[in-house]
């Protein structure tokens, strides 16, 4: 058993990753700006999947965690790293964050000065050991808990040990695969795919598209 935190675990995606890590059988914190608003998800979770989850603010769950998930909007990036940098020193931190931007029904891949969000994360925490993944998972497939999860998930990195820990975590969750993508600047070719799934999921009317590679 490890311990994880998810900061941004009371969105979506965070949900989802939540209740599946602590169905099997890992230590969950739900990290969040609003110690109120964490604590009534992490009771919300606890209830759905029988398992007891942490919660507390970001710099905390941070500080109690050996891997840190980043589930936060783009926009929030700097601000929630430098709040939690002192306390992501040498740990593995994982990033799913997509800078998508929707306007007119459009929607956009905001591409980061860095290349991606992924390196952007590396940028604001030099001293965490960054991967990326989870970008193409749909939330909905995540949060129904009773199903498998039939995709696979491409993860990004340049630090060996960091993606083997990481590539456990995906391939413990039902159905899932993990594709080892290479370096952590490869992560702006998977993150770019995100708009195409939303885009496909709006126009053919379900709840989300993900990815399964033939010949791997």
């Amino acid at each position: 058993m490890q311990t994880i935190a998810v900061i941004g675990g009371t969105g979506d995606l965070g949900r989802g990753l939540v209740a599946r890590w602590v169905l099997g059988e890992e230590k969950v914190i739900i990290g969040s700006r609003s110690p109120e608003k964490a604590k009534k998800v992490a009771e919300e979770l606890s209830r759905l999947t029988g398992r007891e989850i942490g919660w507390g603010r970001n710099s905390e769950a941070a500080r109690l965690a050996e891997i840190v998930v980043l589930s936060v909007p783009f926009a929030a990036l700097s601000e929630i790293a430098e709040e939690i940098r002192p306390e992501v020193r040498g740990k593995i931190v994982l990033s799913v964050i997509v800078p998508l931007k929707f306007e007119g029904g459009d929607i956009e891949y905001i591409r980061p000065e860095s290349g991606s969000a992924a390196e952007e994360v590396a940028k604001l925490l030099p001293e965490a050991r960054v991967v990326s993944a989870f970008h193409t998972v749909g939330a909905k497939m995540l949060q129904d808990i009773g199903s498998p999860v039939p995709c696979d998930v491409v993860i990004c990195g340049d630090d060996l040990e960091a993606k083997k820990r990481v590539i456990g975590l995906i391939n413990h969750i039902p159905g899932m695969r993990a594709i080892d993508g290479g370096p952590l600047k490869n992560s702006r070719l998977v993150e770019v795919t995100v708009a195409l799934l939303v885009e496909l999921s709006r126009m053919y009317g379900v709840p989300g598209v993900s990815l399964k590679f033939e010949g791997l």
